[in-house]
């Protein structure tokens, strides 16, 4: 099932546009949809979609839900505009036969054979990876049975096909250039259970989907991660985290999985089968390609949030009683700065009444609350070329306004250093409280384009915390500080329980504590020079850095988020800590009876966990 862009399945460019100038009322959902991939736009742009796929006329609903569906475009198609920074607005100010003029329809009955010499540009979240795939190796299934038909056909003739969903891991750990297979089609949600407090989807719903769907019978998910727009599959293959002391990573919540295998064929996993299901679980869409997933949930709640600064002894004196103290917690490390934001997440009636009092009030004005980037903006670029004003900076969201500010010299430390003592400023002027449903509490805005590196590390029990997690953290804002590192803000700290999954980074003895620490460099700008100098310096010292720290605590890389060895040295470090951790045998074994012809992997996958299983 060769997918072309140039098809009604992928949307063109004249079918967006056109059902964009057909409908005002909606046009700025389109607008917004089409900004500049990457970041939380590439998210922003799925929600709006998604906005209007519901509310929209019939014909503009169509276009909208295939779009939405998929987080992968083409150059010909939406996509070639927006990275070319193009937006919708520019192209809305043309008359529409203009625009159908410029690019007109595609004709639909151009052959198979045209279709196949095409490409499709697969991009992830952060912009940092993208591919181009033959049109005739990436596939979409529109239903299991196509799904197994075509793993069935591709291991006969060892035609990769790895698995991807929304292509938000920042590794681009789903990709491959040989072939892939999307899910985006295979988002149906097949069963909510209220009396054994589960939900059956296929792989391809959306988070966000499948929590809206849990929303009318009183029921959530455990936990989530920063962002909601994953795909099922991918959530739990790659292992995602969300926060708090006594929660697991969430592929400890699933009960059973349907895999479509290369070489079995379909097979359906649960507890009951033991170590291939706990394989499975995270399994890195190296085993199969999982078609469906039942998970535990929970009922539904409000949360408190309660966001504040401490210093850094108070962050590490107060650590233990506030794993303890709160169901979700983490710690946002501004380096150069004496402060640490806490965000703390509990059950409404679990808060005191004062606090849960205190929630209900008003913020201050969104203007004041962002004056220390504003002001901060406005007087370094007051004697440029491109200065900004109060007018022009009028919109501008936190995230903007921080890439922004970095922009201007993001590698450079003491800017940075201003930069970061204006992210320490805008956060105290945030203290408080706010109450929302869990689902919109526990995600957050992960900021612009990005290279990001987390890992995960055991620091004791729940009982009784070894103190790894802040021996590292002092460890890390050390070595950055004294090397001058121009690490952007934050460093983000999270934990975790324990989880049975076998290669889960937080796998480990039920009551074992795990911290996870992310570093961040941002790409603020598009200016091709800077990002790459932005890119070696992350990948340079700062990784470096961070993987000499955690070294000795036995870190291990989040699977969404490691990346390929730069060198012999690398290799040899990631190798070892791969020897130490996971049962690399075992699942190298797994691998070869389910994948021996290694459709599902790639050079990532081989190069952190060994040889191709054929050889």
């Amino acid at each position: 099932m060769a997918s072309s862009l140039y098809h009604l399945r992928r949307v063109s460019r004249t079918e967006f546009l056109h059902a964009s100038s057909s409908f005002g009322a909606y046009s700025s959902c389109i607008h917004r949809s089409t900004r500049l991939l990457g970041g939380q736009n590439s998210i922003r742009c799925m929600s709006s979609l998604n906005n209007v796929a519901t509310t929209a006329p019939a014909n503009l609903q169509e276009v909208a839900t295939k779009s939405a569906r998929r987080l992968l475009w083409d150059k010909p198609a939406i996509a070639g505009l927006v990275m070319m920074g193009v937006t919708a607005a520019t192209l809305m100010t043309l008359p529409s036969t203009t625009l159908l003029e410029a690019a007109p329809v595609e004709d639909t009955t151009e052959t198979e054979s045209d279709d196949e010499n095409e490409t499709t540009t697969v991009i992830n979240w952060s912009g940092t990876h993208s591919i181009e795939v033959p049109n005739k190796n990436y596939f979409e299934p529109e239903n299991i049975e196509d799904l197994e038909k075509i793993v069935k056909r591709c291991h006969e003739t060892s035609t990769p096909i790895r698995p991807v969903g929304s292509a938000l891991s920042p590794n681009g750990i789903a990709f491959m250039e040989g072939g892939m297979v999307s899910l985006a089609n295979l988002d149906k949600i097949i069963n909510v259970n209220p009396g054994e407090m589960t939900v059956t989807v296929q792989a391809g719903a959306r988070v966000s989907q499948v929590v809206e769907a849990l929303r009318e019978h009183g029921m959530t998910l455990p936990n989530l991660a920063s962002i909601a727009e994953q795909q099922m599959g991918g959530f739990i293959q790659v292992g995602a985290h969300g926060t708090g002391a006594q929660i697991p990573p969430v592929d400890e919540f699933v009960t059973r999985l349907k895999l479509v295998t290369p070489a079995e064929g379909a097979m359906e996993l649960t507890p009951a089968d033991g170590e291939l299901f706990h394989l499975a679980k995270v399994g890195l869409g190296c085993l199969g390609v999982v078609a469906e997933v039942t998970m535990k949930c929970i009922p539904s709640h409000r949360l408190v949030e309660h966001t504040y600064v401490l210093t850094r002894a108070e962050a590490k004196a107060q650590i233990n009683s506030l794993l303890k103290q709160h169901k979700h917690i983490r710690y946002m490390w501004i380096p150069y700065e004496d402060a640490v934001v806490v965000v703390t997440n509990d059950p409404h009636h679990k808060v005191p009444v004062e606090d849960a009092a205190t929630a209900e009030r008003l913020p201050p004005a969104k203007v004041e609350r962002l004056r220390p980037f504003t002001n901060l903006l406005v007087k370094l670029t007051g004697g440029t070329d491109t200065p900004y004003t109060e007018e022009s900076i009028e919109g501008m969201g936190f995230g903007e306004l921080r890439d922004a500010l970095l922009a201007i010299d993001p590698l450079n430390s003491e800017h940075v250093k201003l930069c970061n003592h204006a992210e320490a400023e805008f956060w105290r002027l945030n203290e408080g409280f706010q109450t929302k449903p869990s689902d919109q509490l526990l995600q957050f805005d992960c900021g612009g384009q990005q290279w990001v590196w987390e890992v995960c590390l055991q620091t004791g029990r729940y009982e009784t915390n070894n103190g790894n997690d802040m021996e590292f953290m002092e460890q890390l804002l050390e070595g950055i500080e004294k090397n001058k590192i121009a690490a952007h803000s934050p460093i983000e700290q999270r934990w975790s329980a324990s989880s049975s999954s076998l290669m889960s980074p937080a796998s480990g003895p039920v009551g074992g504590l795990f911290s996870w620490v992310g570093i961040i460099m941002y790409l603020p700008s598009e200016d091709e020079k800077q990002r790459h100098d932005i890119t070696k310096s992350f990948k340079g010292e700062y990784c470096d850095l961070l993987r000499e720290v955690g070294k000795d605590v036995g870190a291990v890389s989040h699977w969404a988020k490691i990346e390929m060895p730069t060198d012999s040295k690398h290799q040899g470090a990631l190798w070892w800590s791969m020897l130490q951790k996971y049962p690399v045998s075992l699942f190298a074994a797994a691998r070869k009876r389910l994948d021996p012809n290694n459709i599902l992997g790639n050079d990532l996958i081989d190069a952190v966990l060994g040889a191709n299983p054929k050889e």
